[in-house]
């Protein structure tokens, strides 16, 4: 069956992005880090064997910077609604539209994602109706349907520390055949940062195929500047 694989961003503005690491690196860091966190996914990703692959991106005229993130095998389209499930509605309707039978969406940007949990969601679609991939701090990293319900996502708090258990819920009482991926951890305040960076110091010594090396650079270059900046306190 067809599928399609999708990405929420934003324009990687500083002071627009990854608000509790701007606070505590300052917005300028913040932004860089989210931006590499985007690129390594989309390079990651655009060798999957997935039909189409897009970002769908936000606000109103950030095409061009988003457009900067990812290679050709994305393709950009605006974020639709007013909130994060309807622009999530949105982009499973464009694949249906499209006449692709699977969706998988990511939610988080988290560089260290394994690829080979959303080849399972993939898979998981080809019986069941709906996929979450659930984060460890109450959220979701990954959606994926097989059919269309965007009923399921639409007047949810998608920043609350519930949404996982409430999107369960619902998909139990629309009595949808759910899938569940491994849990995964975001990367949104400083403890986040730091258990990224313990795991990207695992994953160098290991010789992983999927180390993210543009995080893992700005993040040796982050550790640099703040070594500098106390040095001289």
């Amino acid at each position: 069956m067809s599928a399609m694989l999708a990405m929420l961003v934003r324009k990687p503005a500083a002071g627009k992005v990854k608000p509790g690491l701007a606070e505590a690196l300052g917005a300028p860091w913040a932004a860089k880090l989210y931006r590499s966190f985007i690129m390594d996914l989309c390079e990651r990703f655009a060798q999957l064997s997935v039909p189409e692959r897009v970002l769908a991106y936000a606000p109103r005229g950030a095409r061009k910077a988003v457009s900067l993130l990812a290679s050709r095998h994305w393709r950009l389209m605006l974020q639709e609604g007013s909130s994060s499930g309807s622009a999530l509605a949105a982009v499973f309707e464009h694949a249906w539209q499209r006449g692709y039978q699977r969706a998988v969406v990511l939610l988080s940007d988290c560089p260290t994602l394994p690829g080979g949990f959303v080849i399972d969601a993939f898979d998981r679609l080809l019986i069941d109706d709906v996929v979450l991939g659930p984060t460890t701090d109450g959220g979701v990293y990954l959606v994926g349907m097989s059919l269309e319900r965007p009923e399921l996502l639409m007047g949810l708090d998608w920043d609350g520390p519930d949404l996982f258990d409430a999107l369960v819920e619902r998909a139990d009482a629309f009595r949808l055949i759910l899938a569940l991926v491994p849990y995964w951890y975001e990367v949104e305040d400083p403890a986040g940062l730091d258990r990224l960076a313990s795991h990207l110091r695992a994953l160098a010594l290991v010789g992983d195929d999927e180390l993210p090396r543009r995080t893992q650079t700005l993040l040796q270059r982050l550790r640099l500047a703040k070594g500098e900046k106390d040095g001289a306190r």
